[in-house]
């Protein structure tokens, strides 16, 4: 588990000076699972390998899409192509290589030292042909690749912000490499297919013994471990052939940090590599390279404490721009060139989202916030606007497009002409009396008068959404937030606030838990819904106890916990849980956006504002309820346990609606697993257990339908 290995050790340092006083921090983890991929992989598309081989240029900067690489261009899925861990890159969009493989989850054979992680293969390349000279490809035609590259863990400001932290650093062992490749033609062993066997009654192997293969004749299989009558093992079954790839090392870079980058020059964010191809045996029709990392877990827990949760994805490499070309030089850094380097952001002034029916013009921001890069070697000449749309197709508003020099980044930085930077937003949204809205945001940032070699990144767009929820995060989560408790009874809350313009009803809080390794996170806790005290948490409103972290089935990323009845709300309120254990519950944590100063977390009896920059996703839903996903809630509301107290038996009623078996799982108040069966009829014996608390969990094929508190007497 790489983790925010800073944090971690401020975090040491308060406990060696401050040990009686603190009782609990906030701990921020990577993730252990990639949504985004999860989602894409659910889809069960396969990458096919290009039909035709591309021809030069090869061009690659990642700035229109995210998710899995472009199946054009790219022959594997390993890598995830984003727009929210890299710092400064210099065009929007990255491929990020990690310990998470191409399902979105950690690599099965993931360890403490350095593994194989993720490989980054391009399609097929014809490297034997100048088509502009309609002649063979010659060494002197100066074939040059180059790709940026950083290391994750940076943070935008300079000197670094530990608490600004995105993604982990790799360390020293862990390594970047660019293979130059193709393959031979020539078909080779790669490996065996595997069929079950089953050990004969009356015998019995102990390690080192050796029987004939009954799947392949002559084949001996030799026992390294013992195996007794009725046993299933797996025996090689049949041979497995494959095209024979040639693959060479030609550069790679051990693990580092950004800080270090800054420390020369406090623009290189992102660094360039050109490598030359000089060798012969790469100008074929079917050339290929690929990128690939070495990652490593630490799986340790820290010791003395009870942490659990923290085993999660590490070690990001973020390549960008990727060129391969003829004619160019050993100095040919610079293409011409002016691009968005990161997402624009939100019109409004505190939320990503909000109730459309509690909009107010007052809650619109002055200007947006726009990264721009000239990343041409000359000054160029641009042209910046932006327009409005509301739902697909109504025109709102297009500003004035305004021209600018925009000087190159290498010596000047970021573009920051207002006009262009921090545009004005001379439009507010016009609240309809419908349930929703959604209007789309287009910002154009271009080249006037110069050949622009890549338009792809001239363009961002945001979609702002008025549904009923309010979110100060934009749906994804770069790390997990938890509370970390020190105390011998311990108790920490975390609450995040939220401002009404009308009284209004509290339906139901979205909570984004994150998946971590073995399910560490399952433990119970309190929704808590609180007024308002000068600015922080005051008074309970609502306290509902034994919920238990869930994760979104059908792959959307939040979850729904309904109070019993719908709860009278206005002014400021405050959302969020209460926890009394210290079992990090690693809540979704979205590094992109800044909600610091609206979410506290609690120590003993005192509330303290949080120094993380990020928010949490919490998002609570008021007035009408409605789905606005489009999919079906995860709650069955029929559903009913009785009697609840019970003395041995409880009955389940409301299962008539479900069309598949039900589960149940039964916890104590801590999330240990006592019992999971499937559920026979409509009843759950609990005769056998002793008094107290106990929580039972109810599953439909993947999806949670219903978590209740039972009191056993």
């Amino acid at each position: 588990m790489k983790l925010h290995k800073i944090n971690l050790l401020l975090w040491i340092f308060l406990l060696s000076i401050v040990p009686y006083c603190i009782q609990a921090q906030e701990v921020l983890t990577g993730i252990s699972q990639n949504t985004t991929l999860i989602k894409a992989s659910a889809n069960k598309t396969s990458t096919k390998n290009a039909a035709t081989a591309i021809k030069l240029p090869f061009v690659e900067d990642f700035s229109n899409y995210t998710g899995y690489p472009n199946p054009e261009k790219w022959a594997d899925r390993q890598a995830f192509v984003n727009n929210t861990y890299p710092v400064y890159p210099p065009s929007i969009g990255v491929a990020t290589l990690d310990a998470l493989d191409e399902n979105g989850r950690i690599y099965a054979h993931a360890e403490r030292d350095a593994f194989h992680a993720d490989t980054l293969t391009s399609q097929l390349i014809r490297l034997d042909s100048n088509f502009t000279q309609h002649r063979l490809m010659q060494l002197s035609d100066s074939l040059y690749l180059s790709f940026y590259y950083q290391p994750g863990g940076a943070s935008k400001a300079n000197p670094a912000v530990e608490w600004e932290r995105i993604g982990d650093a790799p360390e020293t062992g862990d390594k970047l490499f660019l293979d130059f490749g193709y393959a031979t033609g020539n078909m080779i062993f790669i490996g065996f297919e595997y069929s079950d066997y089953i050990i004969e009654e009356g015998t019995y192997y102990v390690t080192g013994d050796t029987i004939e293969n009954p799947f392949i004749p002559g084949n001996i299989y030799i026992f390294e471990t013992s195996a007794f009558a009725g046993e299933v093992i797996s025996m090689p079954s049949d041979s497995i052939f494959g095209p024979e790839y040639v693959w060479n090392e030609v550069w790679s870079t051990s693990g580092c940090k950004v800080d270090d980058w800054l420390m020369e020059n406090p623009l290189q964010y992102f660094k360039q590599v050109l490598i030359p191809i000089t060798d012969q045996q790469y100008l074929r029709n079917n050339f290929q390279f690929r990128f690939r990392n070495l990652a490593s877990l630490d799986l340790d827990s820290w010791s003395g404490t009870n942490i659990t949760g923290w085993a999660s994805n590490c070690d990001q490499w973020h390549i960008d721009y990727i060129r391969l070309n003829v004619n160019r030089t050993y100095n040919d850094y610079y293409p011409s060139d002016v691009a968005f380097v990161s997402p624009t952001t939100t019109a409004l002034s505190q939320y990503q989202a909000m109730p459309w029916h509690q909009y107010r013009n007052t809650d619109m921001a002055a200007n947006f916030h726009n990264e721009l890069a000239n990343i041409s070697s000359a000054t160029k000449n641009t042209i910046y606007n932006y327009h409005v749309v509301k739902n697909g197709v109504t025109n709102v508003y297009t500003s004035t497009p305004n021209n600018e020099n925009a000087a190159p980044y290498y010596n000047n930085g970021l573009h920051t002409y207002p006009y262009h930077a921090e545009p004005s937003i001379a439009f507010a949204y016009n609240y309809d009396n419908a349930d929703s809205a959604v209007y789309t945001i287009t910002h154009v940032f271009k080249m006037e008068g110069s050949t622009d070699e890549n338009t792809h990144n001239d363009t961002c767009r945001f979609q702002q959404v008025f549904h009923n929820y309010y979110a100060y995060d934009d749906g994804t989560a770069e790390a997990g937030y938890s509370l970390l408790s020190t105390t011998s009874s311990p108790e920490a809350a975390l609450a995040v606030q939220f401002t009404l313009a009308e009284p209004d009803t509290l339906r139901c809080v979205r909570f984004w838990f994150n998946s971590v390794l073995n399910d560490d996170n399952f433990a119970s806790f309190s929704l808590m819904v609180w007024d308002d005290n000068d600015g922080k948490p005051g008074n309970v409103i609502y306290e509902l106890p034994a919920q238990l972290p869930a994760h979104a089935e059908n792959y959307l990323d939040f979850i729904s916990y309904y109070p019993e009845e719908p709860i009278p709300v206005s002014g400021t309120f405050y959302v969020g849980f209460q926890q009394n254990h210290d079992i990090q519950l690693n809540l979704g944590f979205d590094q992109n956006n800044d909600a610091r100063g609206h979410f506290f977390y609690k120590t003993s009896n005192s509330w303290n504002e949080s120094f993380y920059k990020g928010a949490p996703m919490v998002r609570p839903v008021v007035g009408k309820y409605y789905d606005h996903s489009g999919v079906e809630e995860h709650v069955a509301q029929n559903i009913r346990f009785y009697p609840n107290p019970t003395t041995n038996v409880v009955f389940v009623t409301g299962l008539d609606e479900l069309n598949s078996d039900v589960h149940y799982q039964i916890t104590d108040i801590y999330g240990r697993t006592l019992e999971s069966d499937r559920l026979n009829g409509n009843a759950i014996e609990m005769r056998s257990y002793a008094a107290g608390v106990y929580v039972i969990r109810l599953t439909s094929g993947s999806q949670t339908i219903k978590t209740e508190k039972i009191i056993k007497q």
